[in-house]
This record gives structure tokens, sequence and C-alpha cells, in this order.
């Protein structure tokens, strides 16, 4: 995953759509339709998912720590939440997804809304990692944590 501090060649960054792309697109819409199957099919057995900041915070290596770690506490935390991606940039196997979550507290009730860039790397078709880079000040925020 040291991997994703490379620098990628601006020049082949493009909007059109590929089939990593529909792959990456296809993961939002299981997740925001709560088919974690969905999710964990277009995903690599080895993936890594950094989360840098907020409260899922970790390394996570594998389909089922990302589900442990990330993916079952969001129910427990939030009585709504989505990802809504906005932008797809692919350069080679790396899509730069740009886009917004949201959601409610469960406990608070507080709402908030907070920009998000993920960037995902591509290994034959799959998903072989992940990062969110996030506002973690606002999920805080509003889980009054």
């Amino acid at each position: 995953m040291s991997a994703l501090c490379d620098a990628v060649d601006a020049g082949s960054v493009t909007t059109t759509q590929s089939t990593n792309v529909a792959t990456v697109q296809g993961a939002y819409g299981a997740f925001n339709s709560g088919d974690v199957p969905g999710v964990l099919a277009v995903m690599q057995p080895d993936i890594e998912c950094i989360e840098g900041a907020g409260p899922y915070q970790g390394r996570y290596v594998g389909p089922q720590a990302i589900v442990d770690n990330v993916f079952a506490p969001i129910p427990e935390d939030w009585s709504e939440f989505t990802v809504t991606p906005d932008e797809f940039l692919e350069a080679g196997d790396v899509i730069v997804v740009l886009g917004w979550f949201a959601g409610t507290a469960r406990e608070s009730g507080t709402s908030f809304r907070s920009r998000f860039a993920h960037v995902v790397r591509m290994r034959d078709g799959l998903e072989a990692s992940f990062e969110d880079i996030s506002d973690a000040h606002a999920f805080h925020v509003a889980l009054g944590r």
C-alpha cells in the first residue's frame, strides 16, 4: 500500500467510463443500498483499506477486517449514512473518487455533510486497495466524540 504515495502522471487522468470505473461505481451503489456482499464481491482477498482519520481510523487487510472495523459500526453510529461520489478520475489502475459523506448520528441526532477523496487501486479488475481521505472533524462533531 506504500504505492498510494507514488506520484500519478496528471496527463493520464481521464473521466471516461472504463470497466474499472464501472466496478468502483457499482461498489458505491451496493454500499448505499446496503448490499455488503455486493461491495465485498469487487475486493481482492488481500485488499488493504486505510481509513486515515475519523471514527473508523486504521489499516485493515482483507474484506472481513473492513466489515468488522468499518462497515459493521456504521449502522450502530448512524441512523442515516450515505456516500455520494461526484467524480471518478482514472489513471491506469488508479481511480480517484471525489464526493460527499452525509449522515445523521444515531445518538446525538446531529447531521453532517463532508467532502471526501478516495483513492482506489485496482488489480485484475478488483479493488486491491482503498484509501479514504476525509474531514474527521465533521464525523467527530456529529458523533459528539
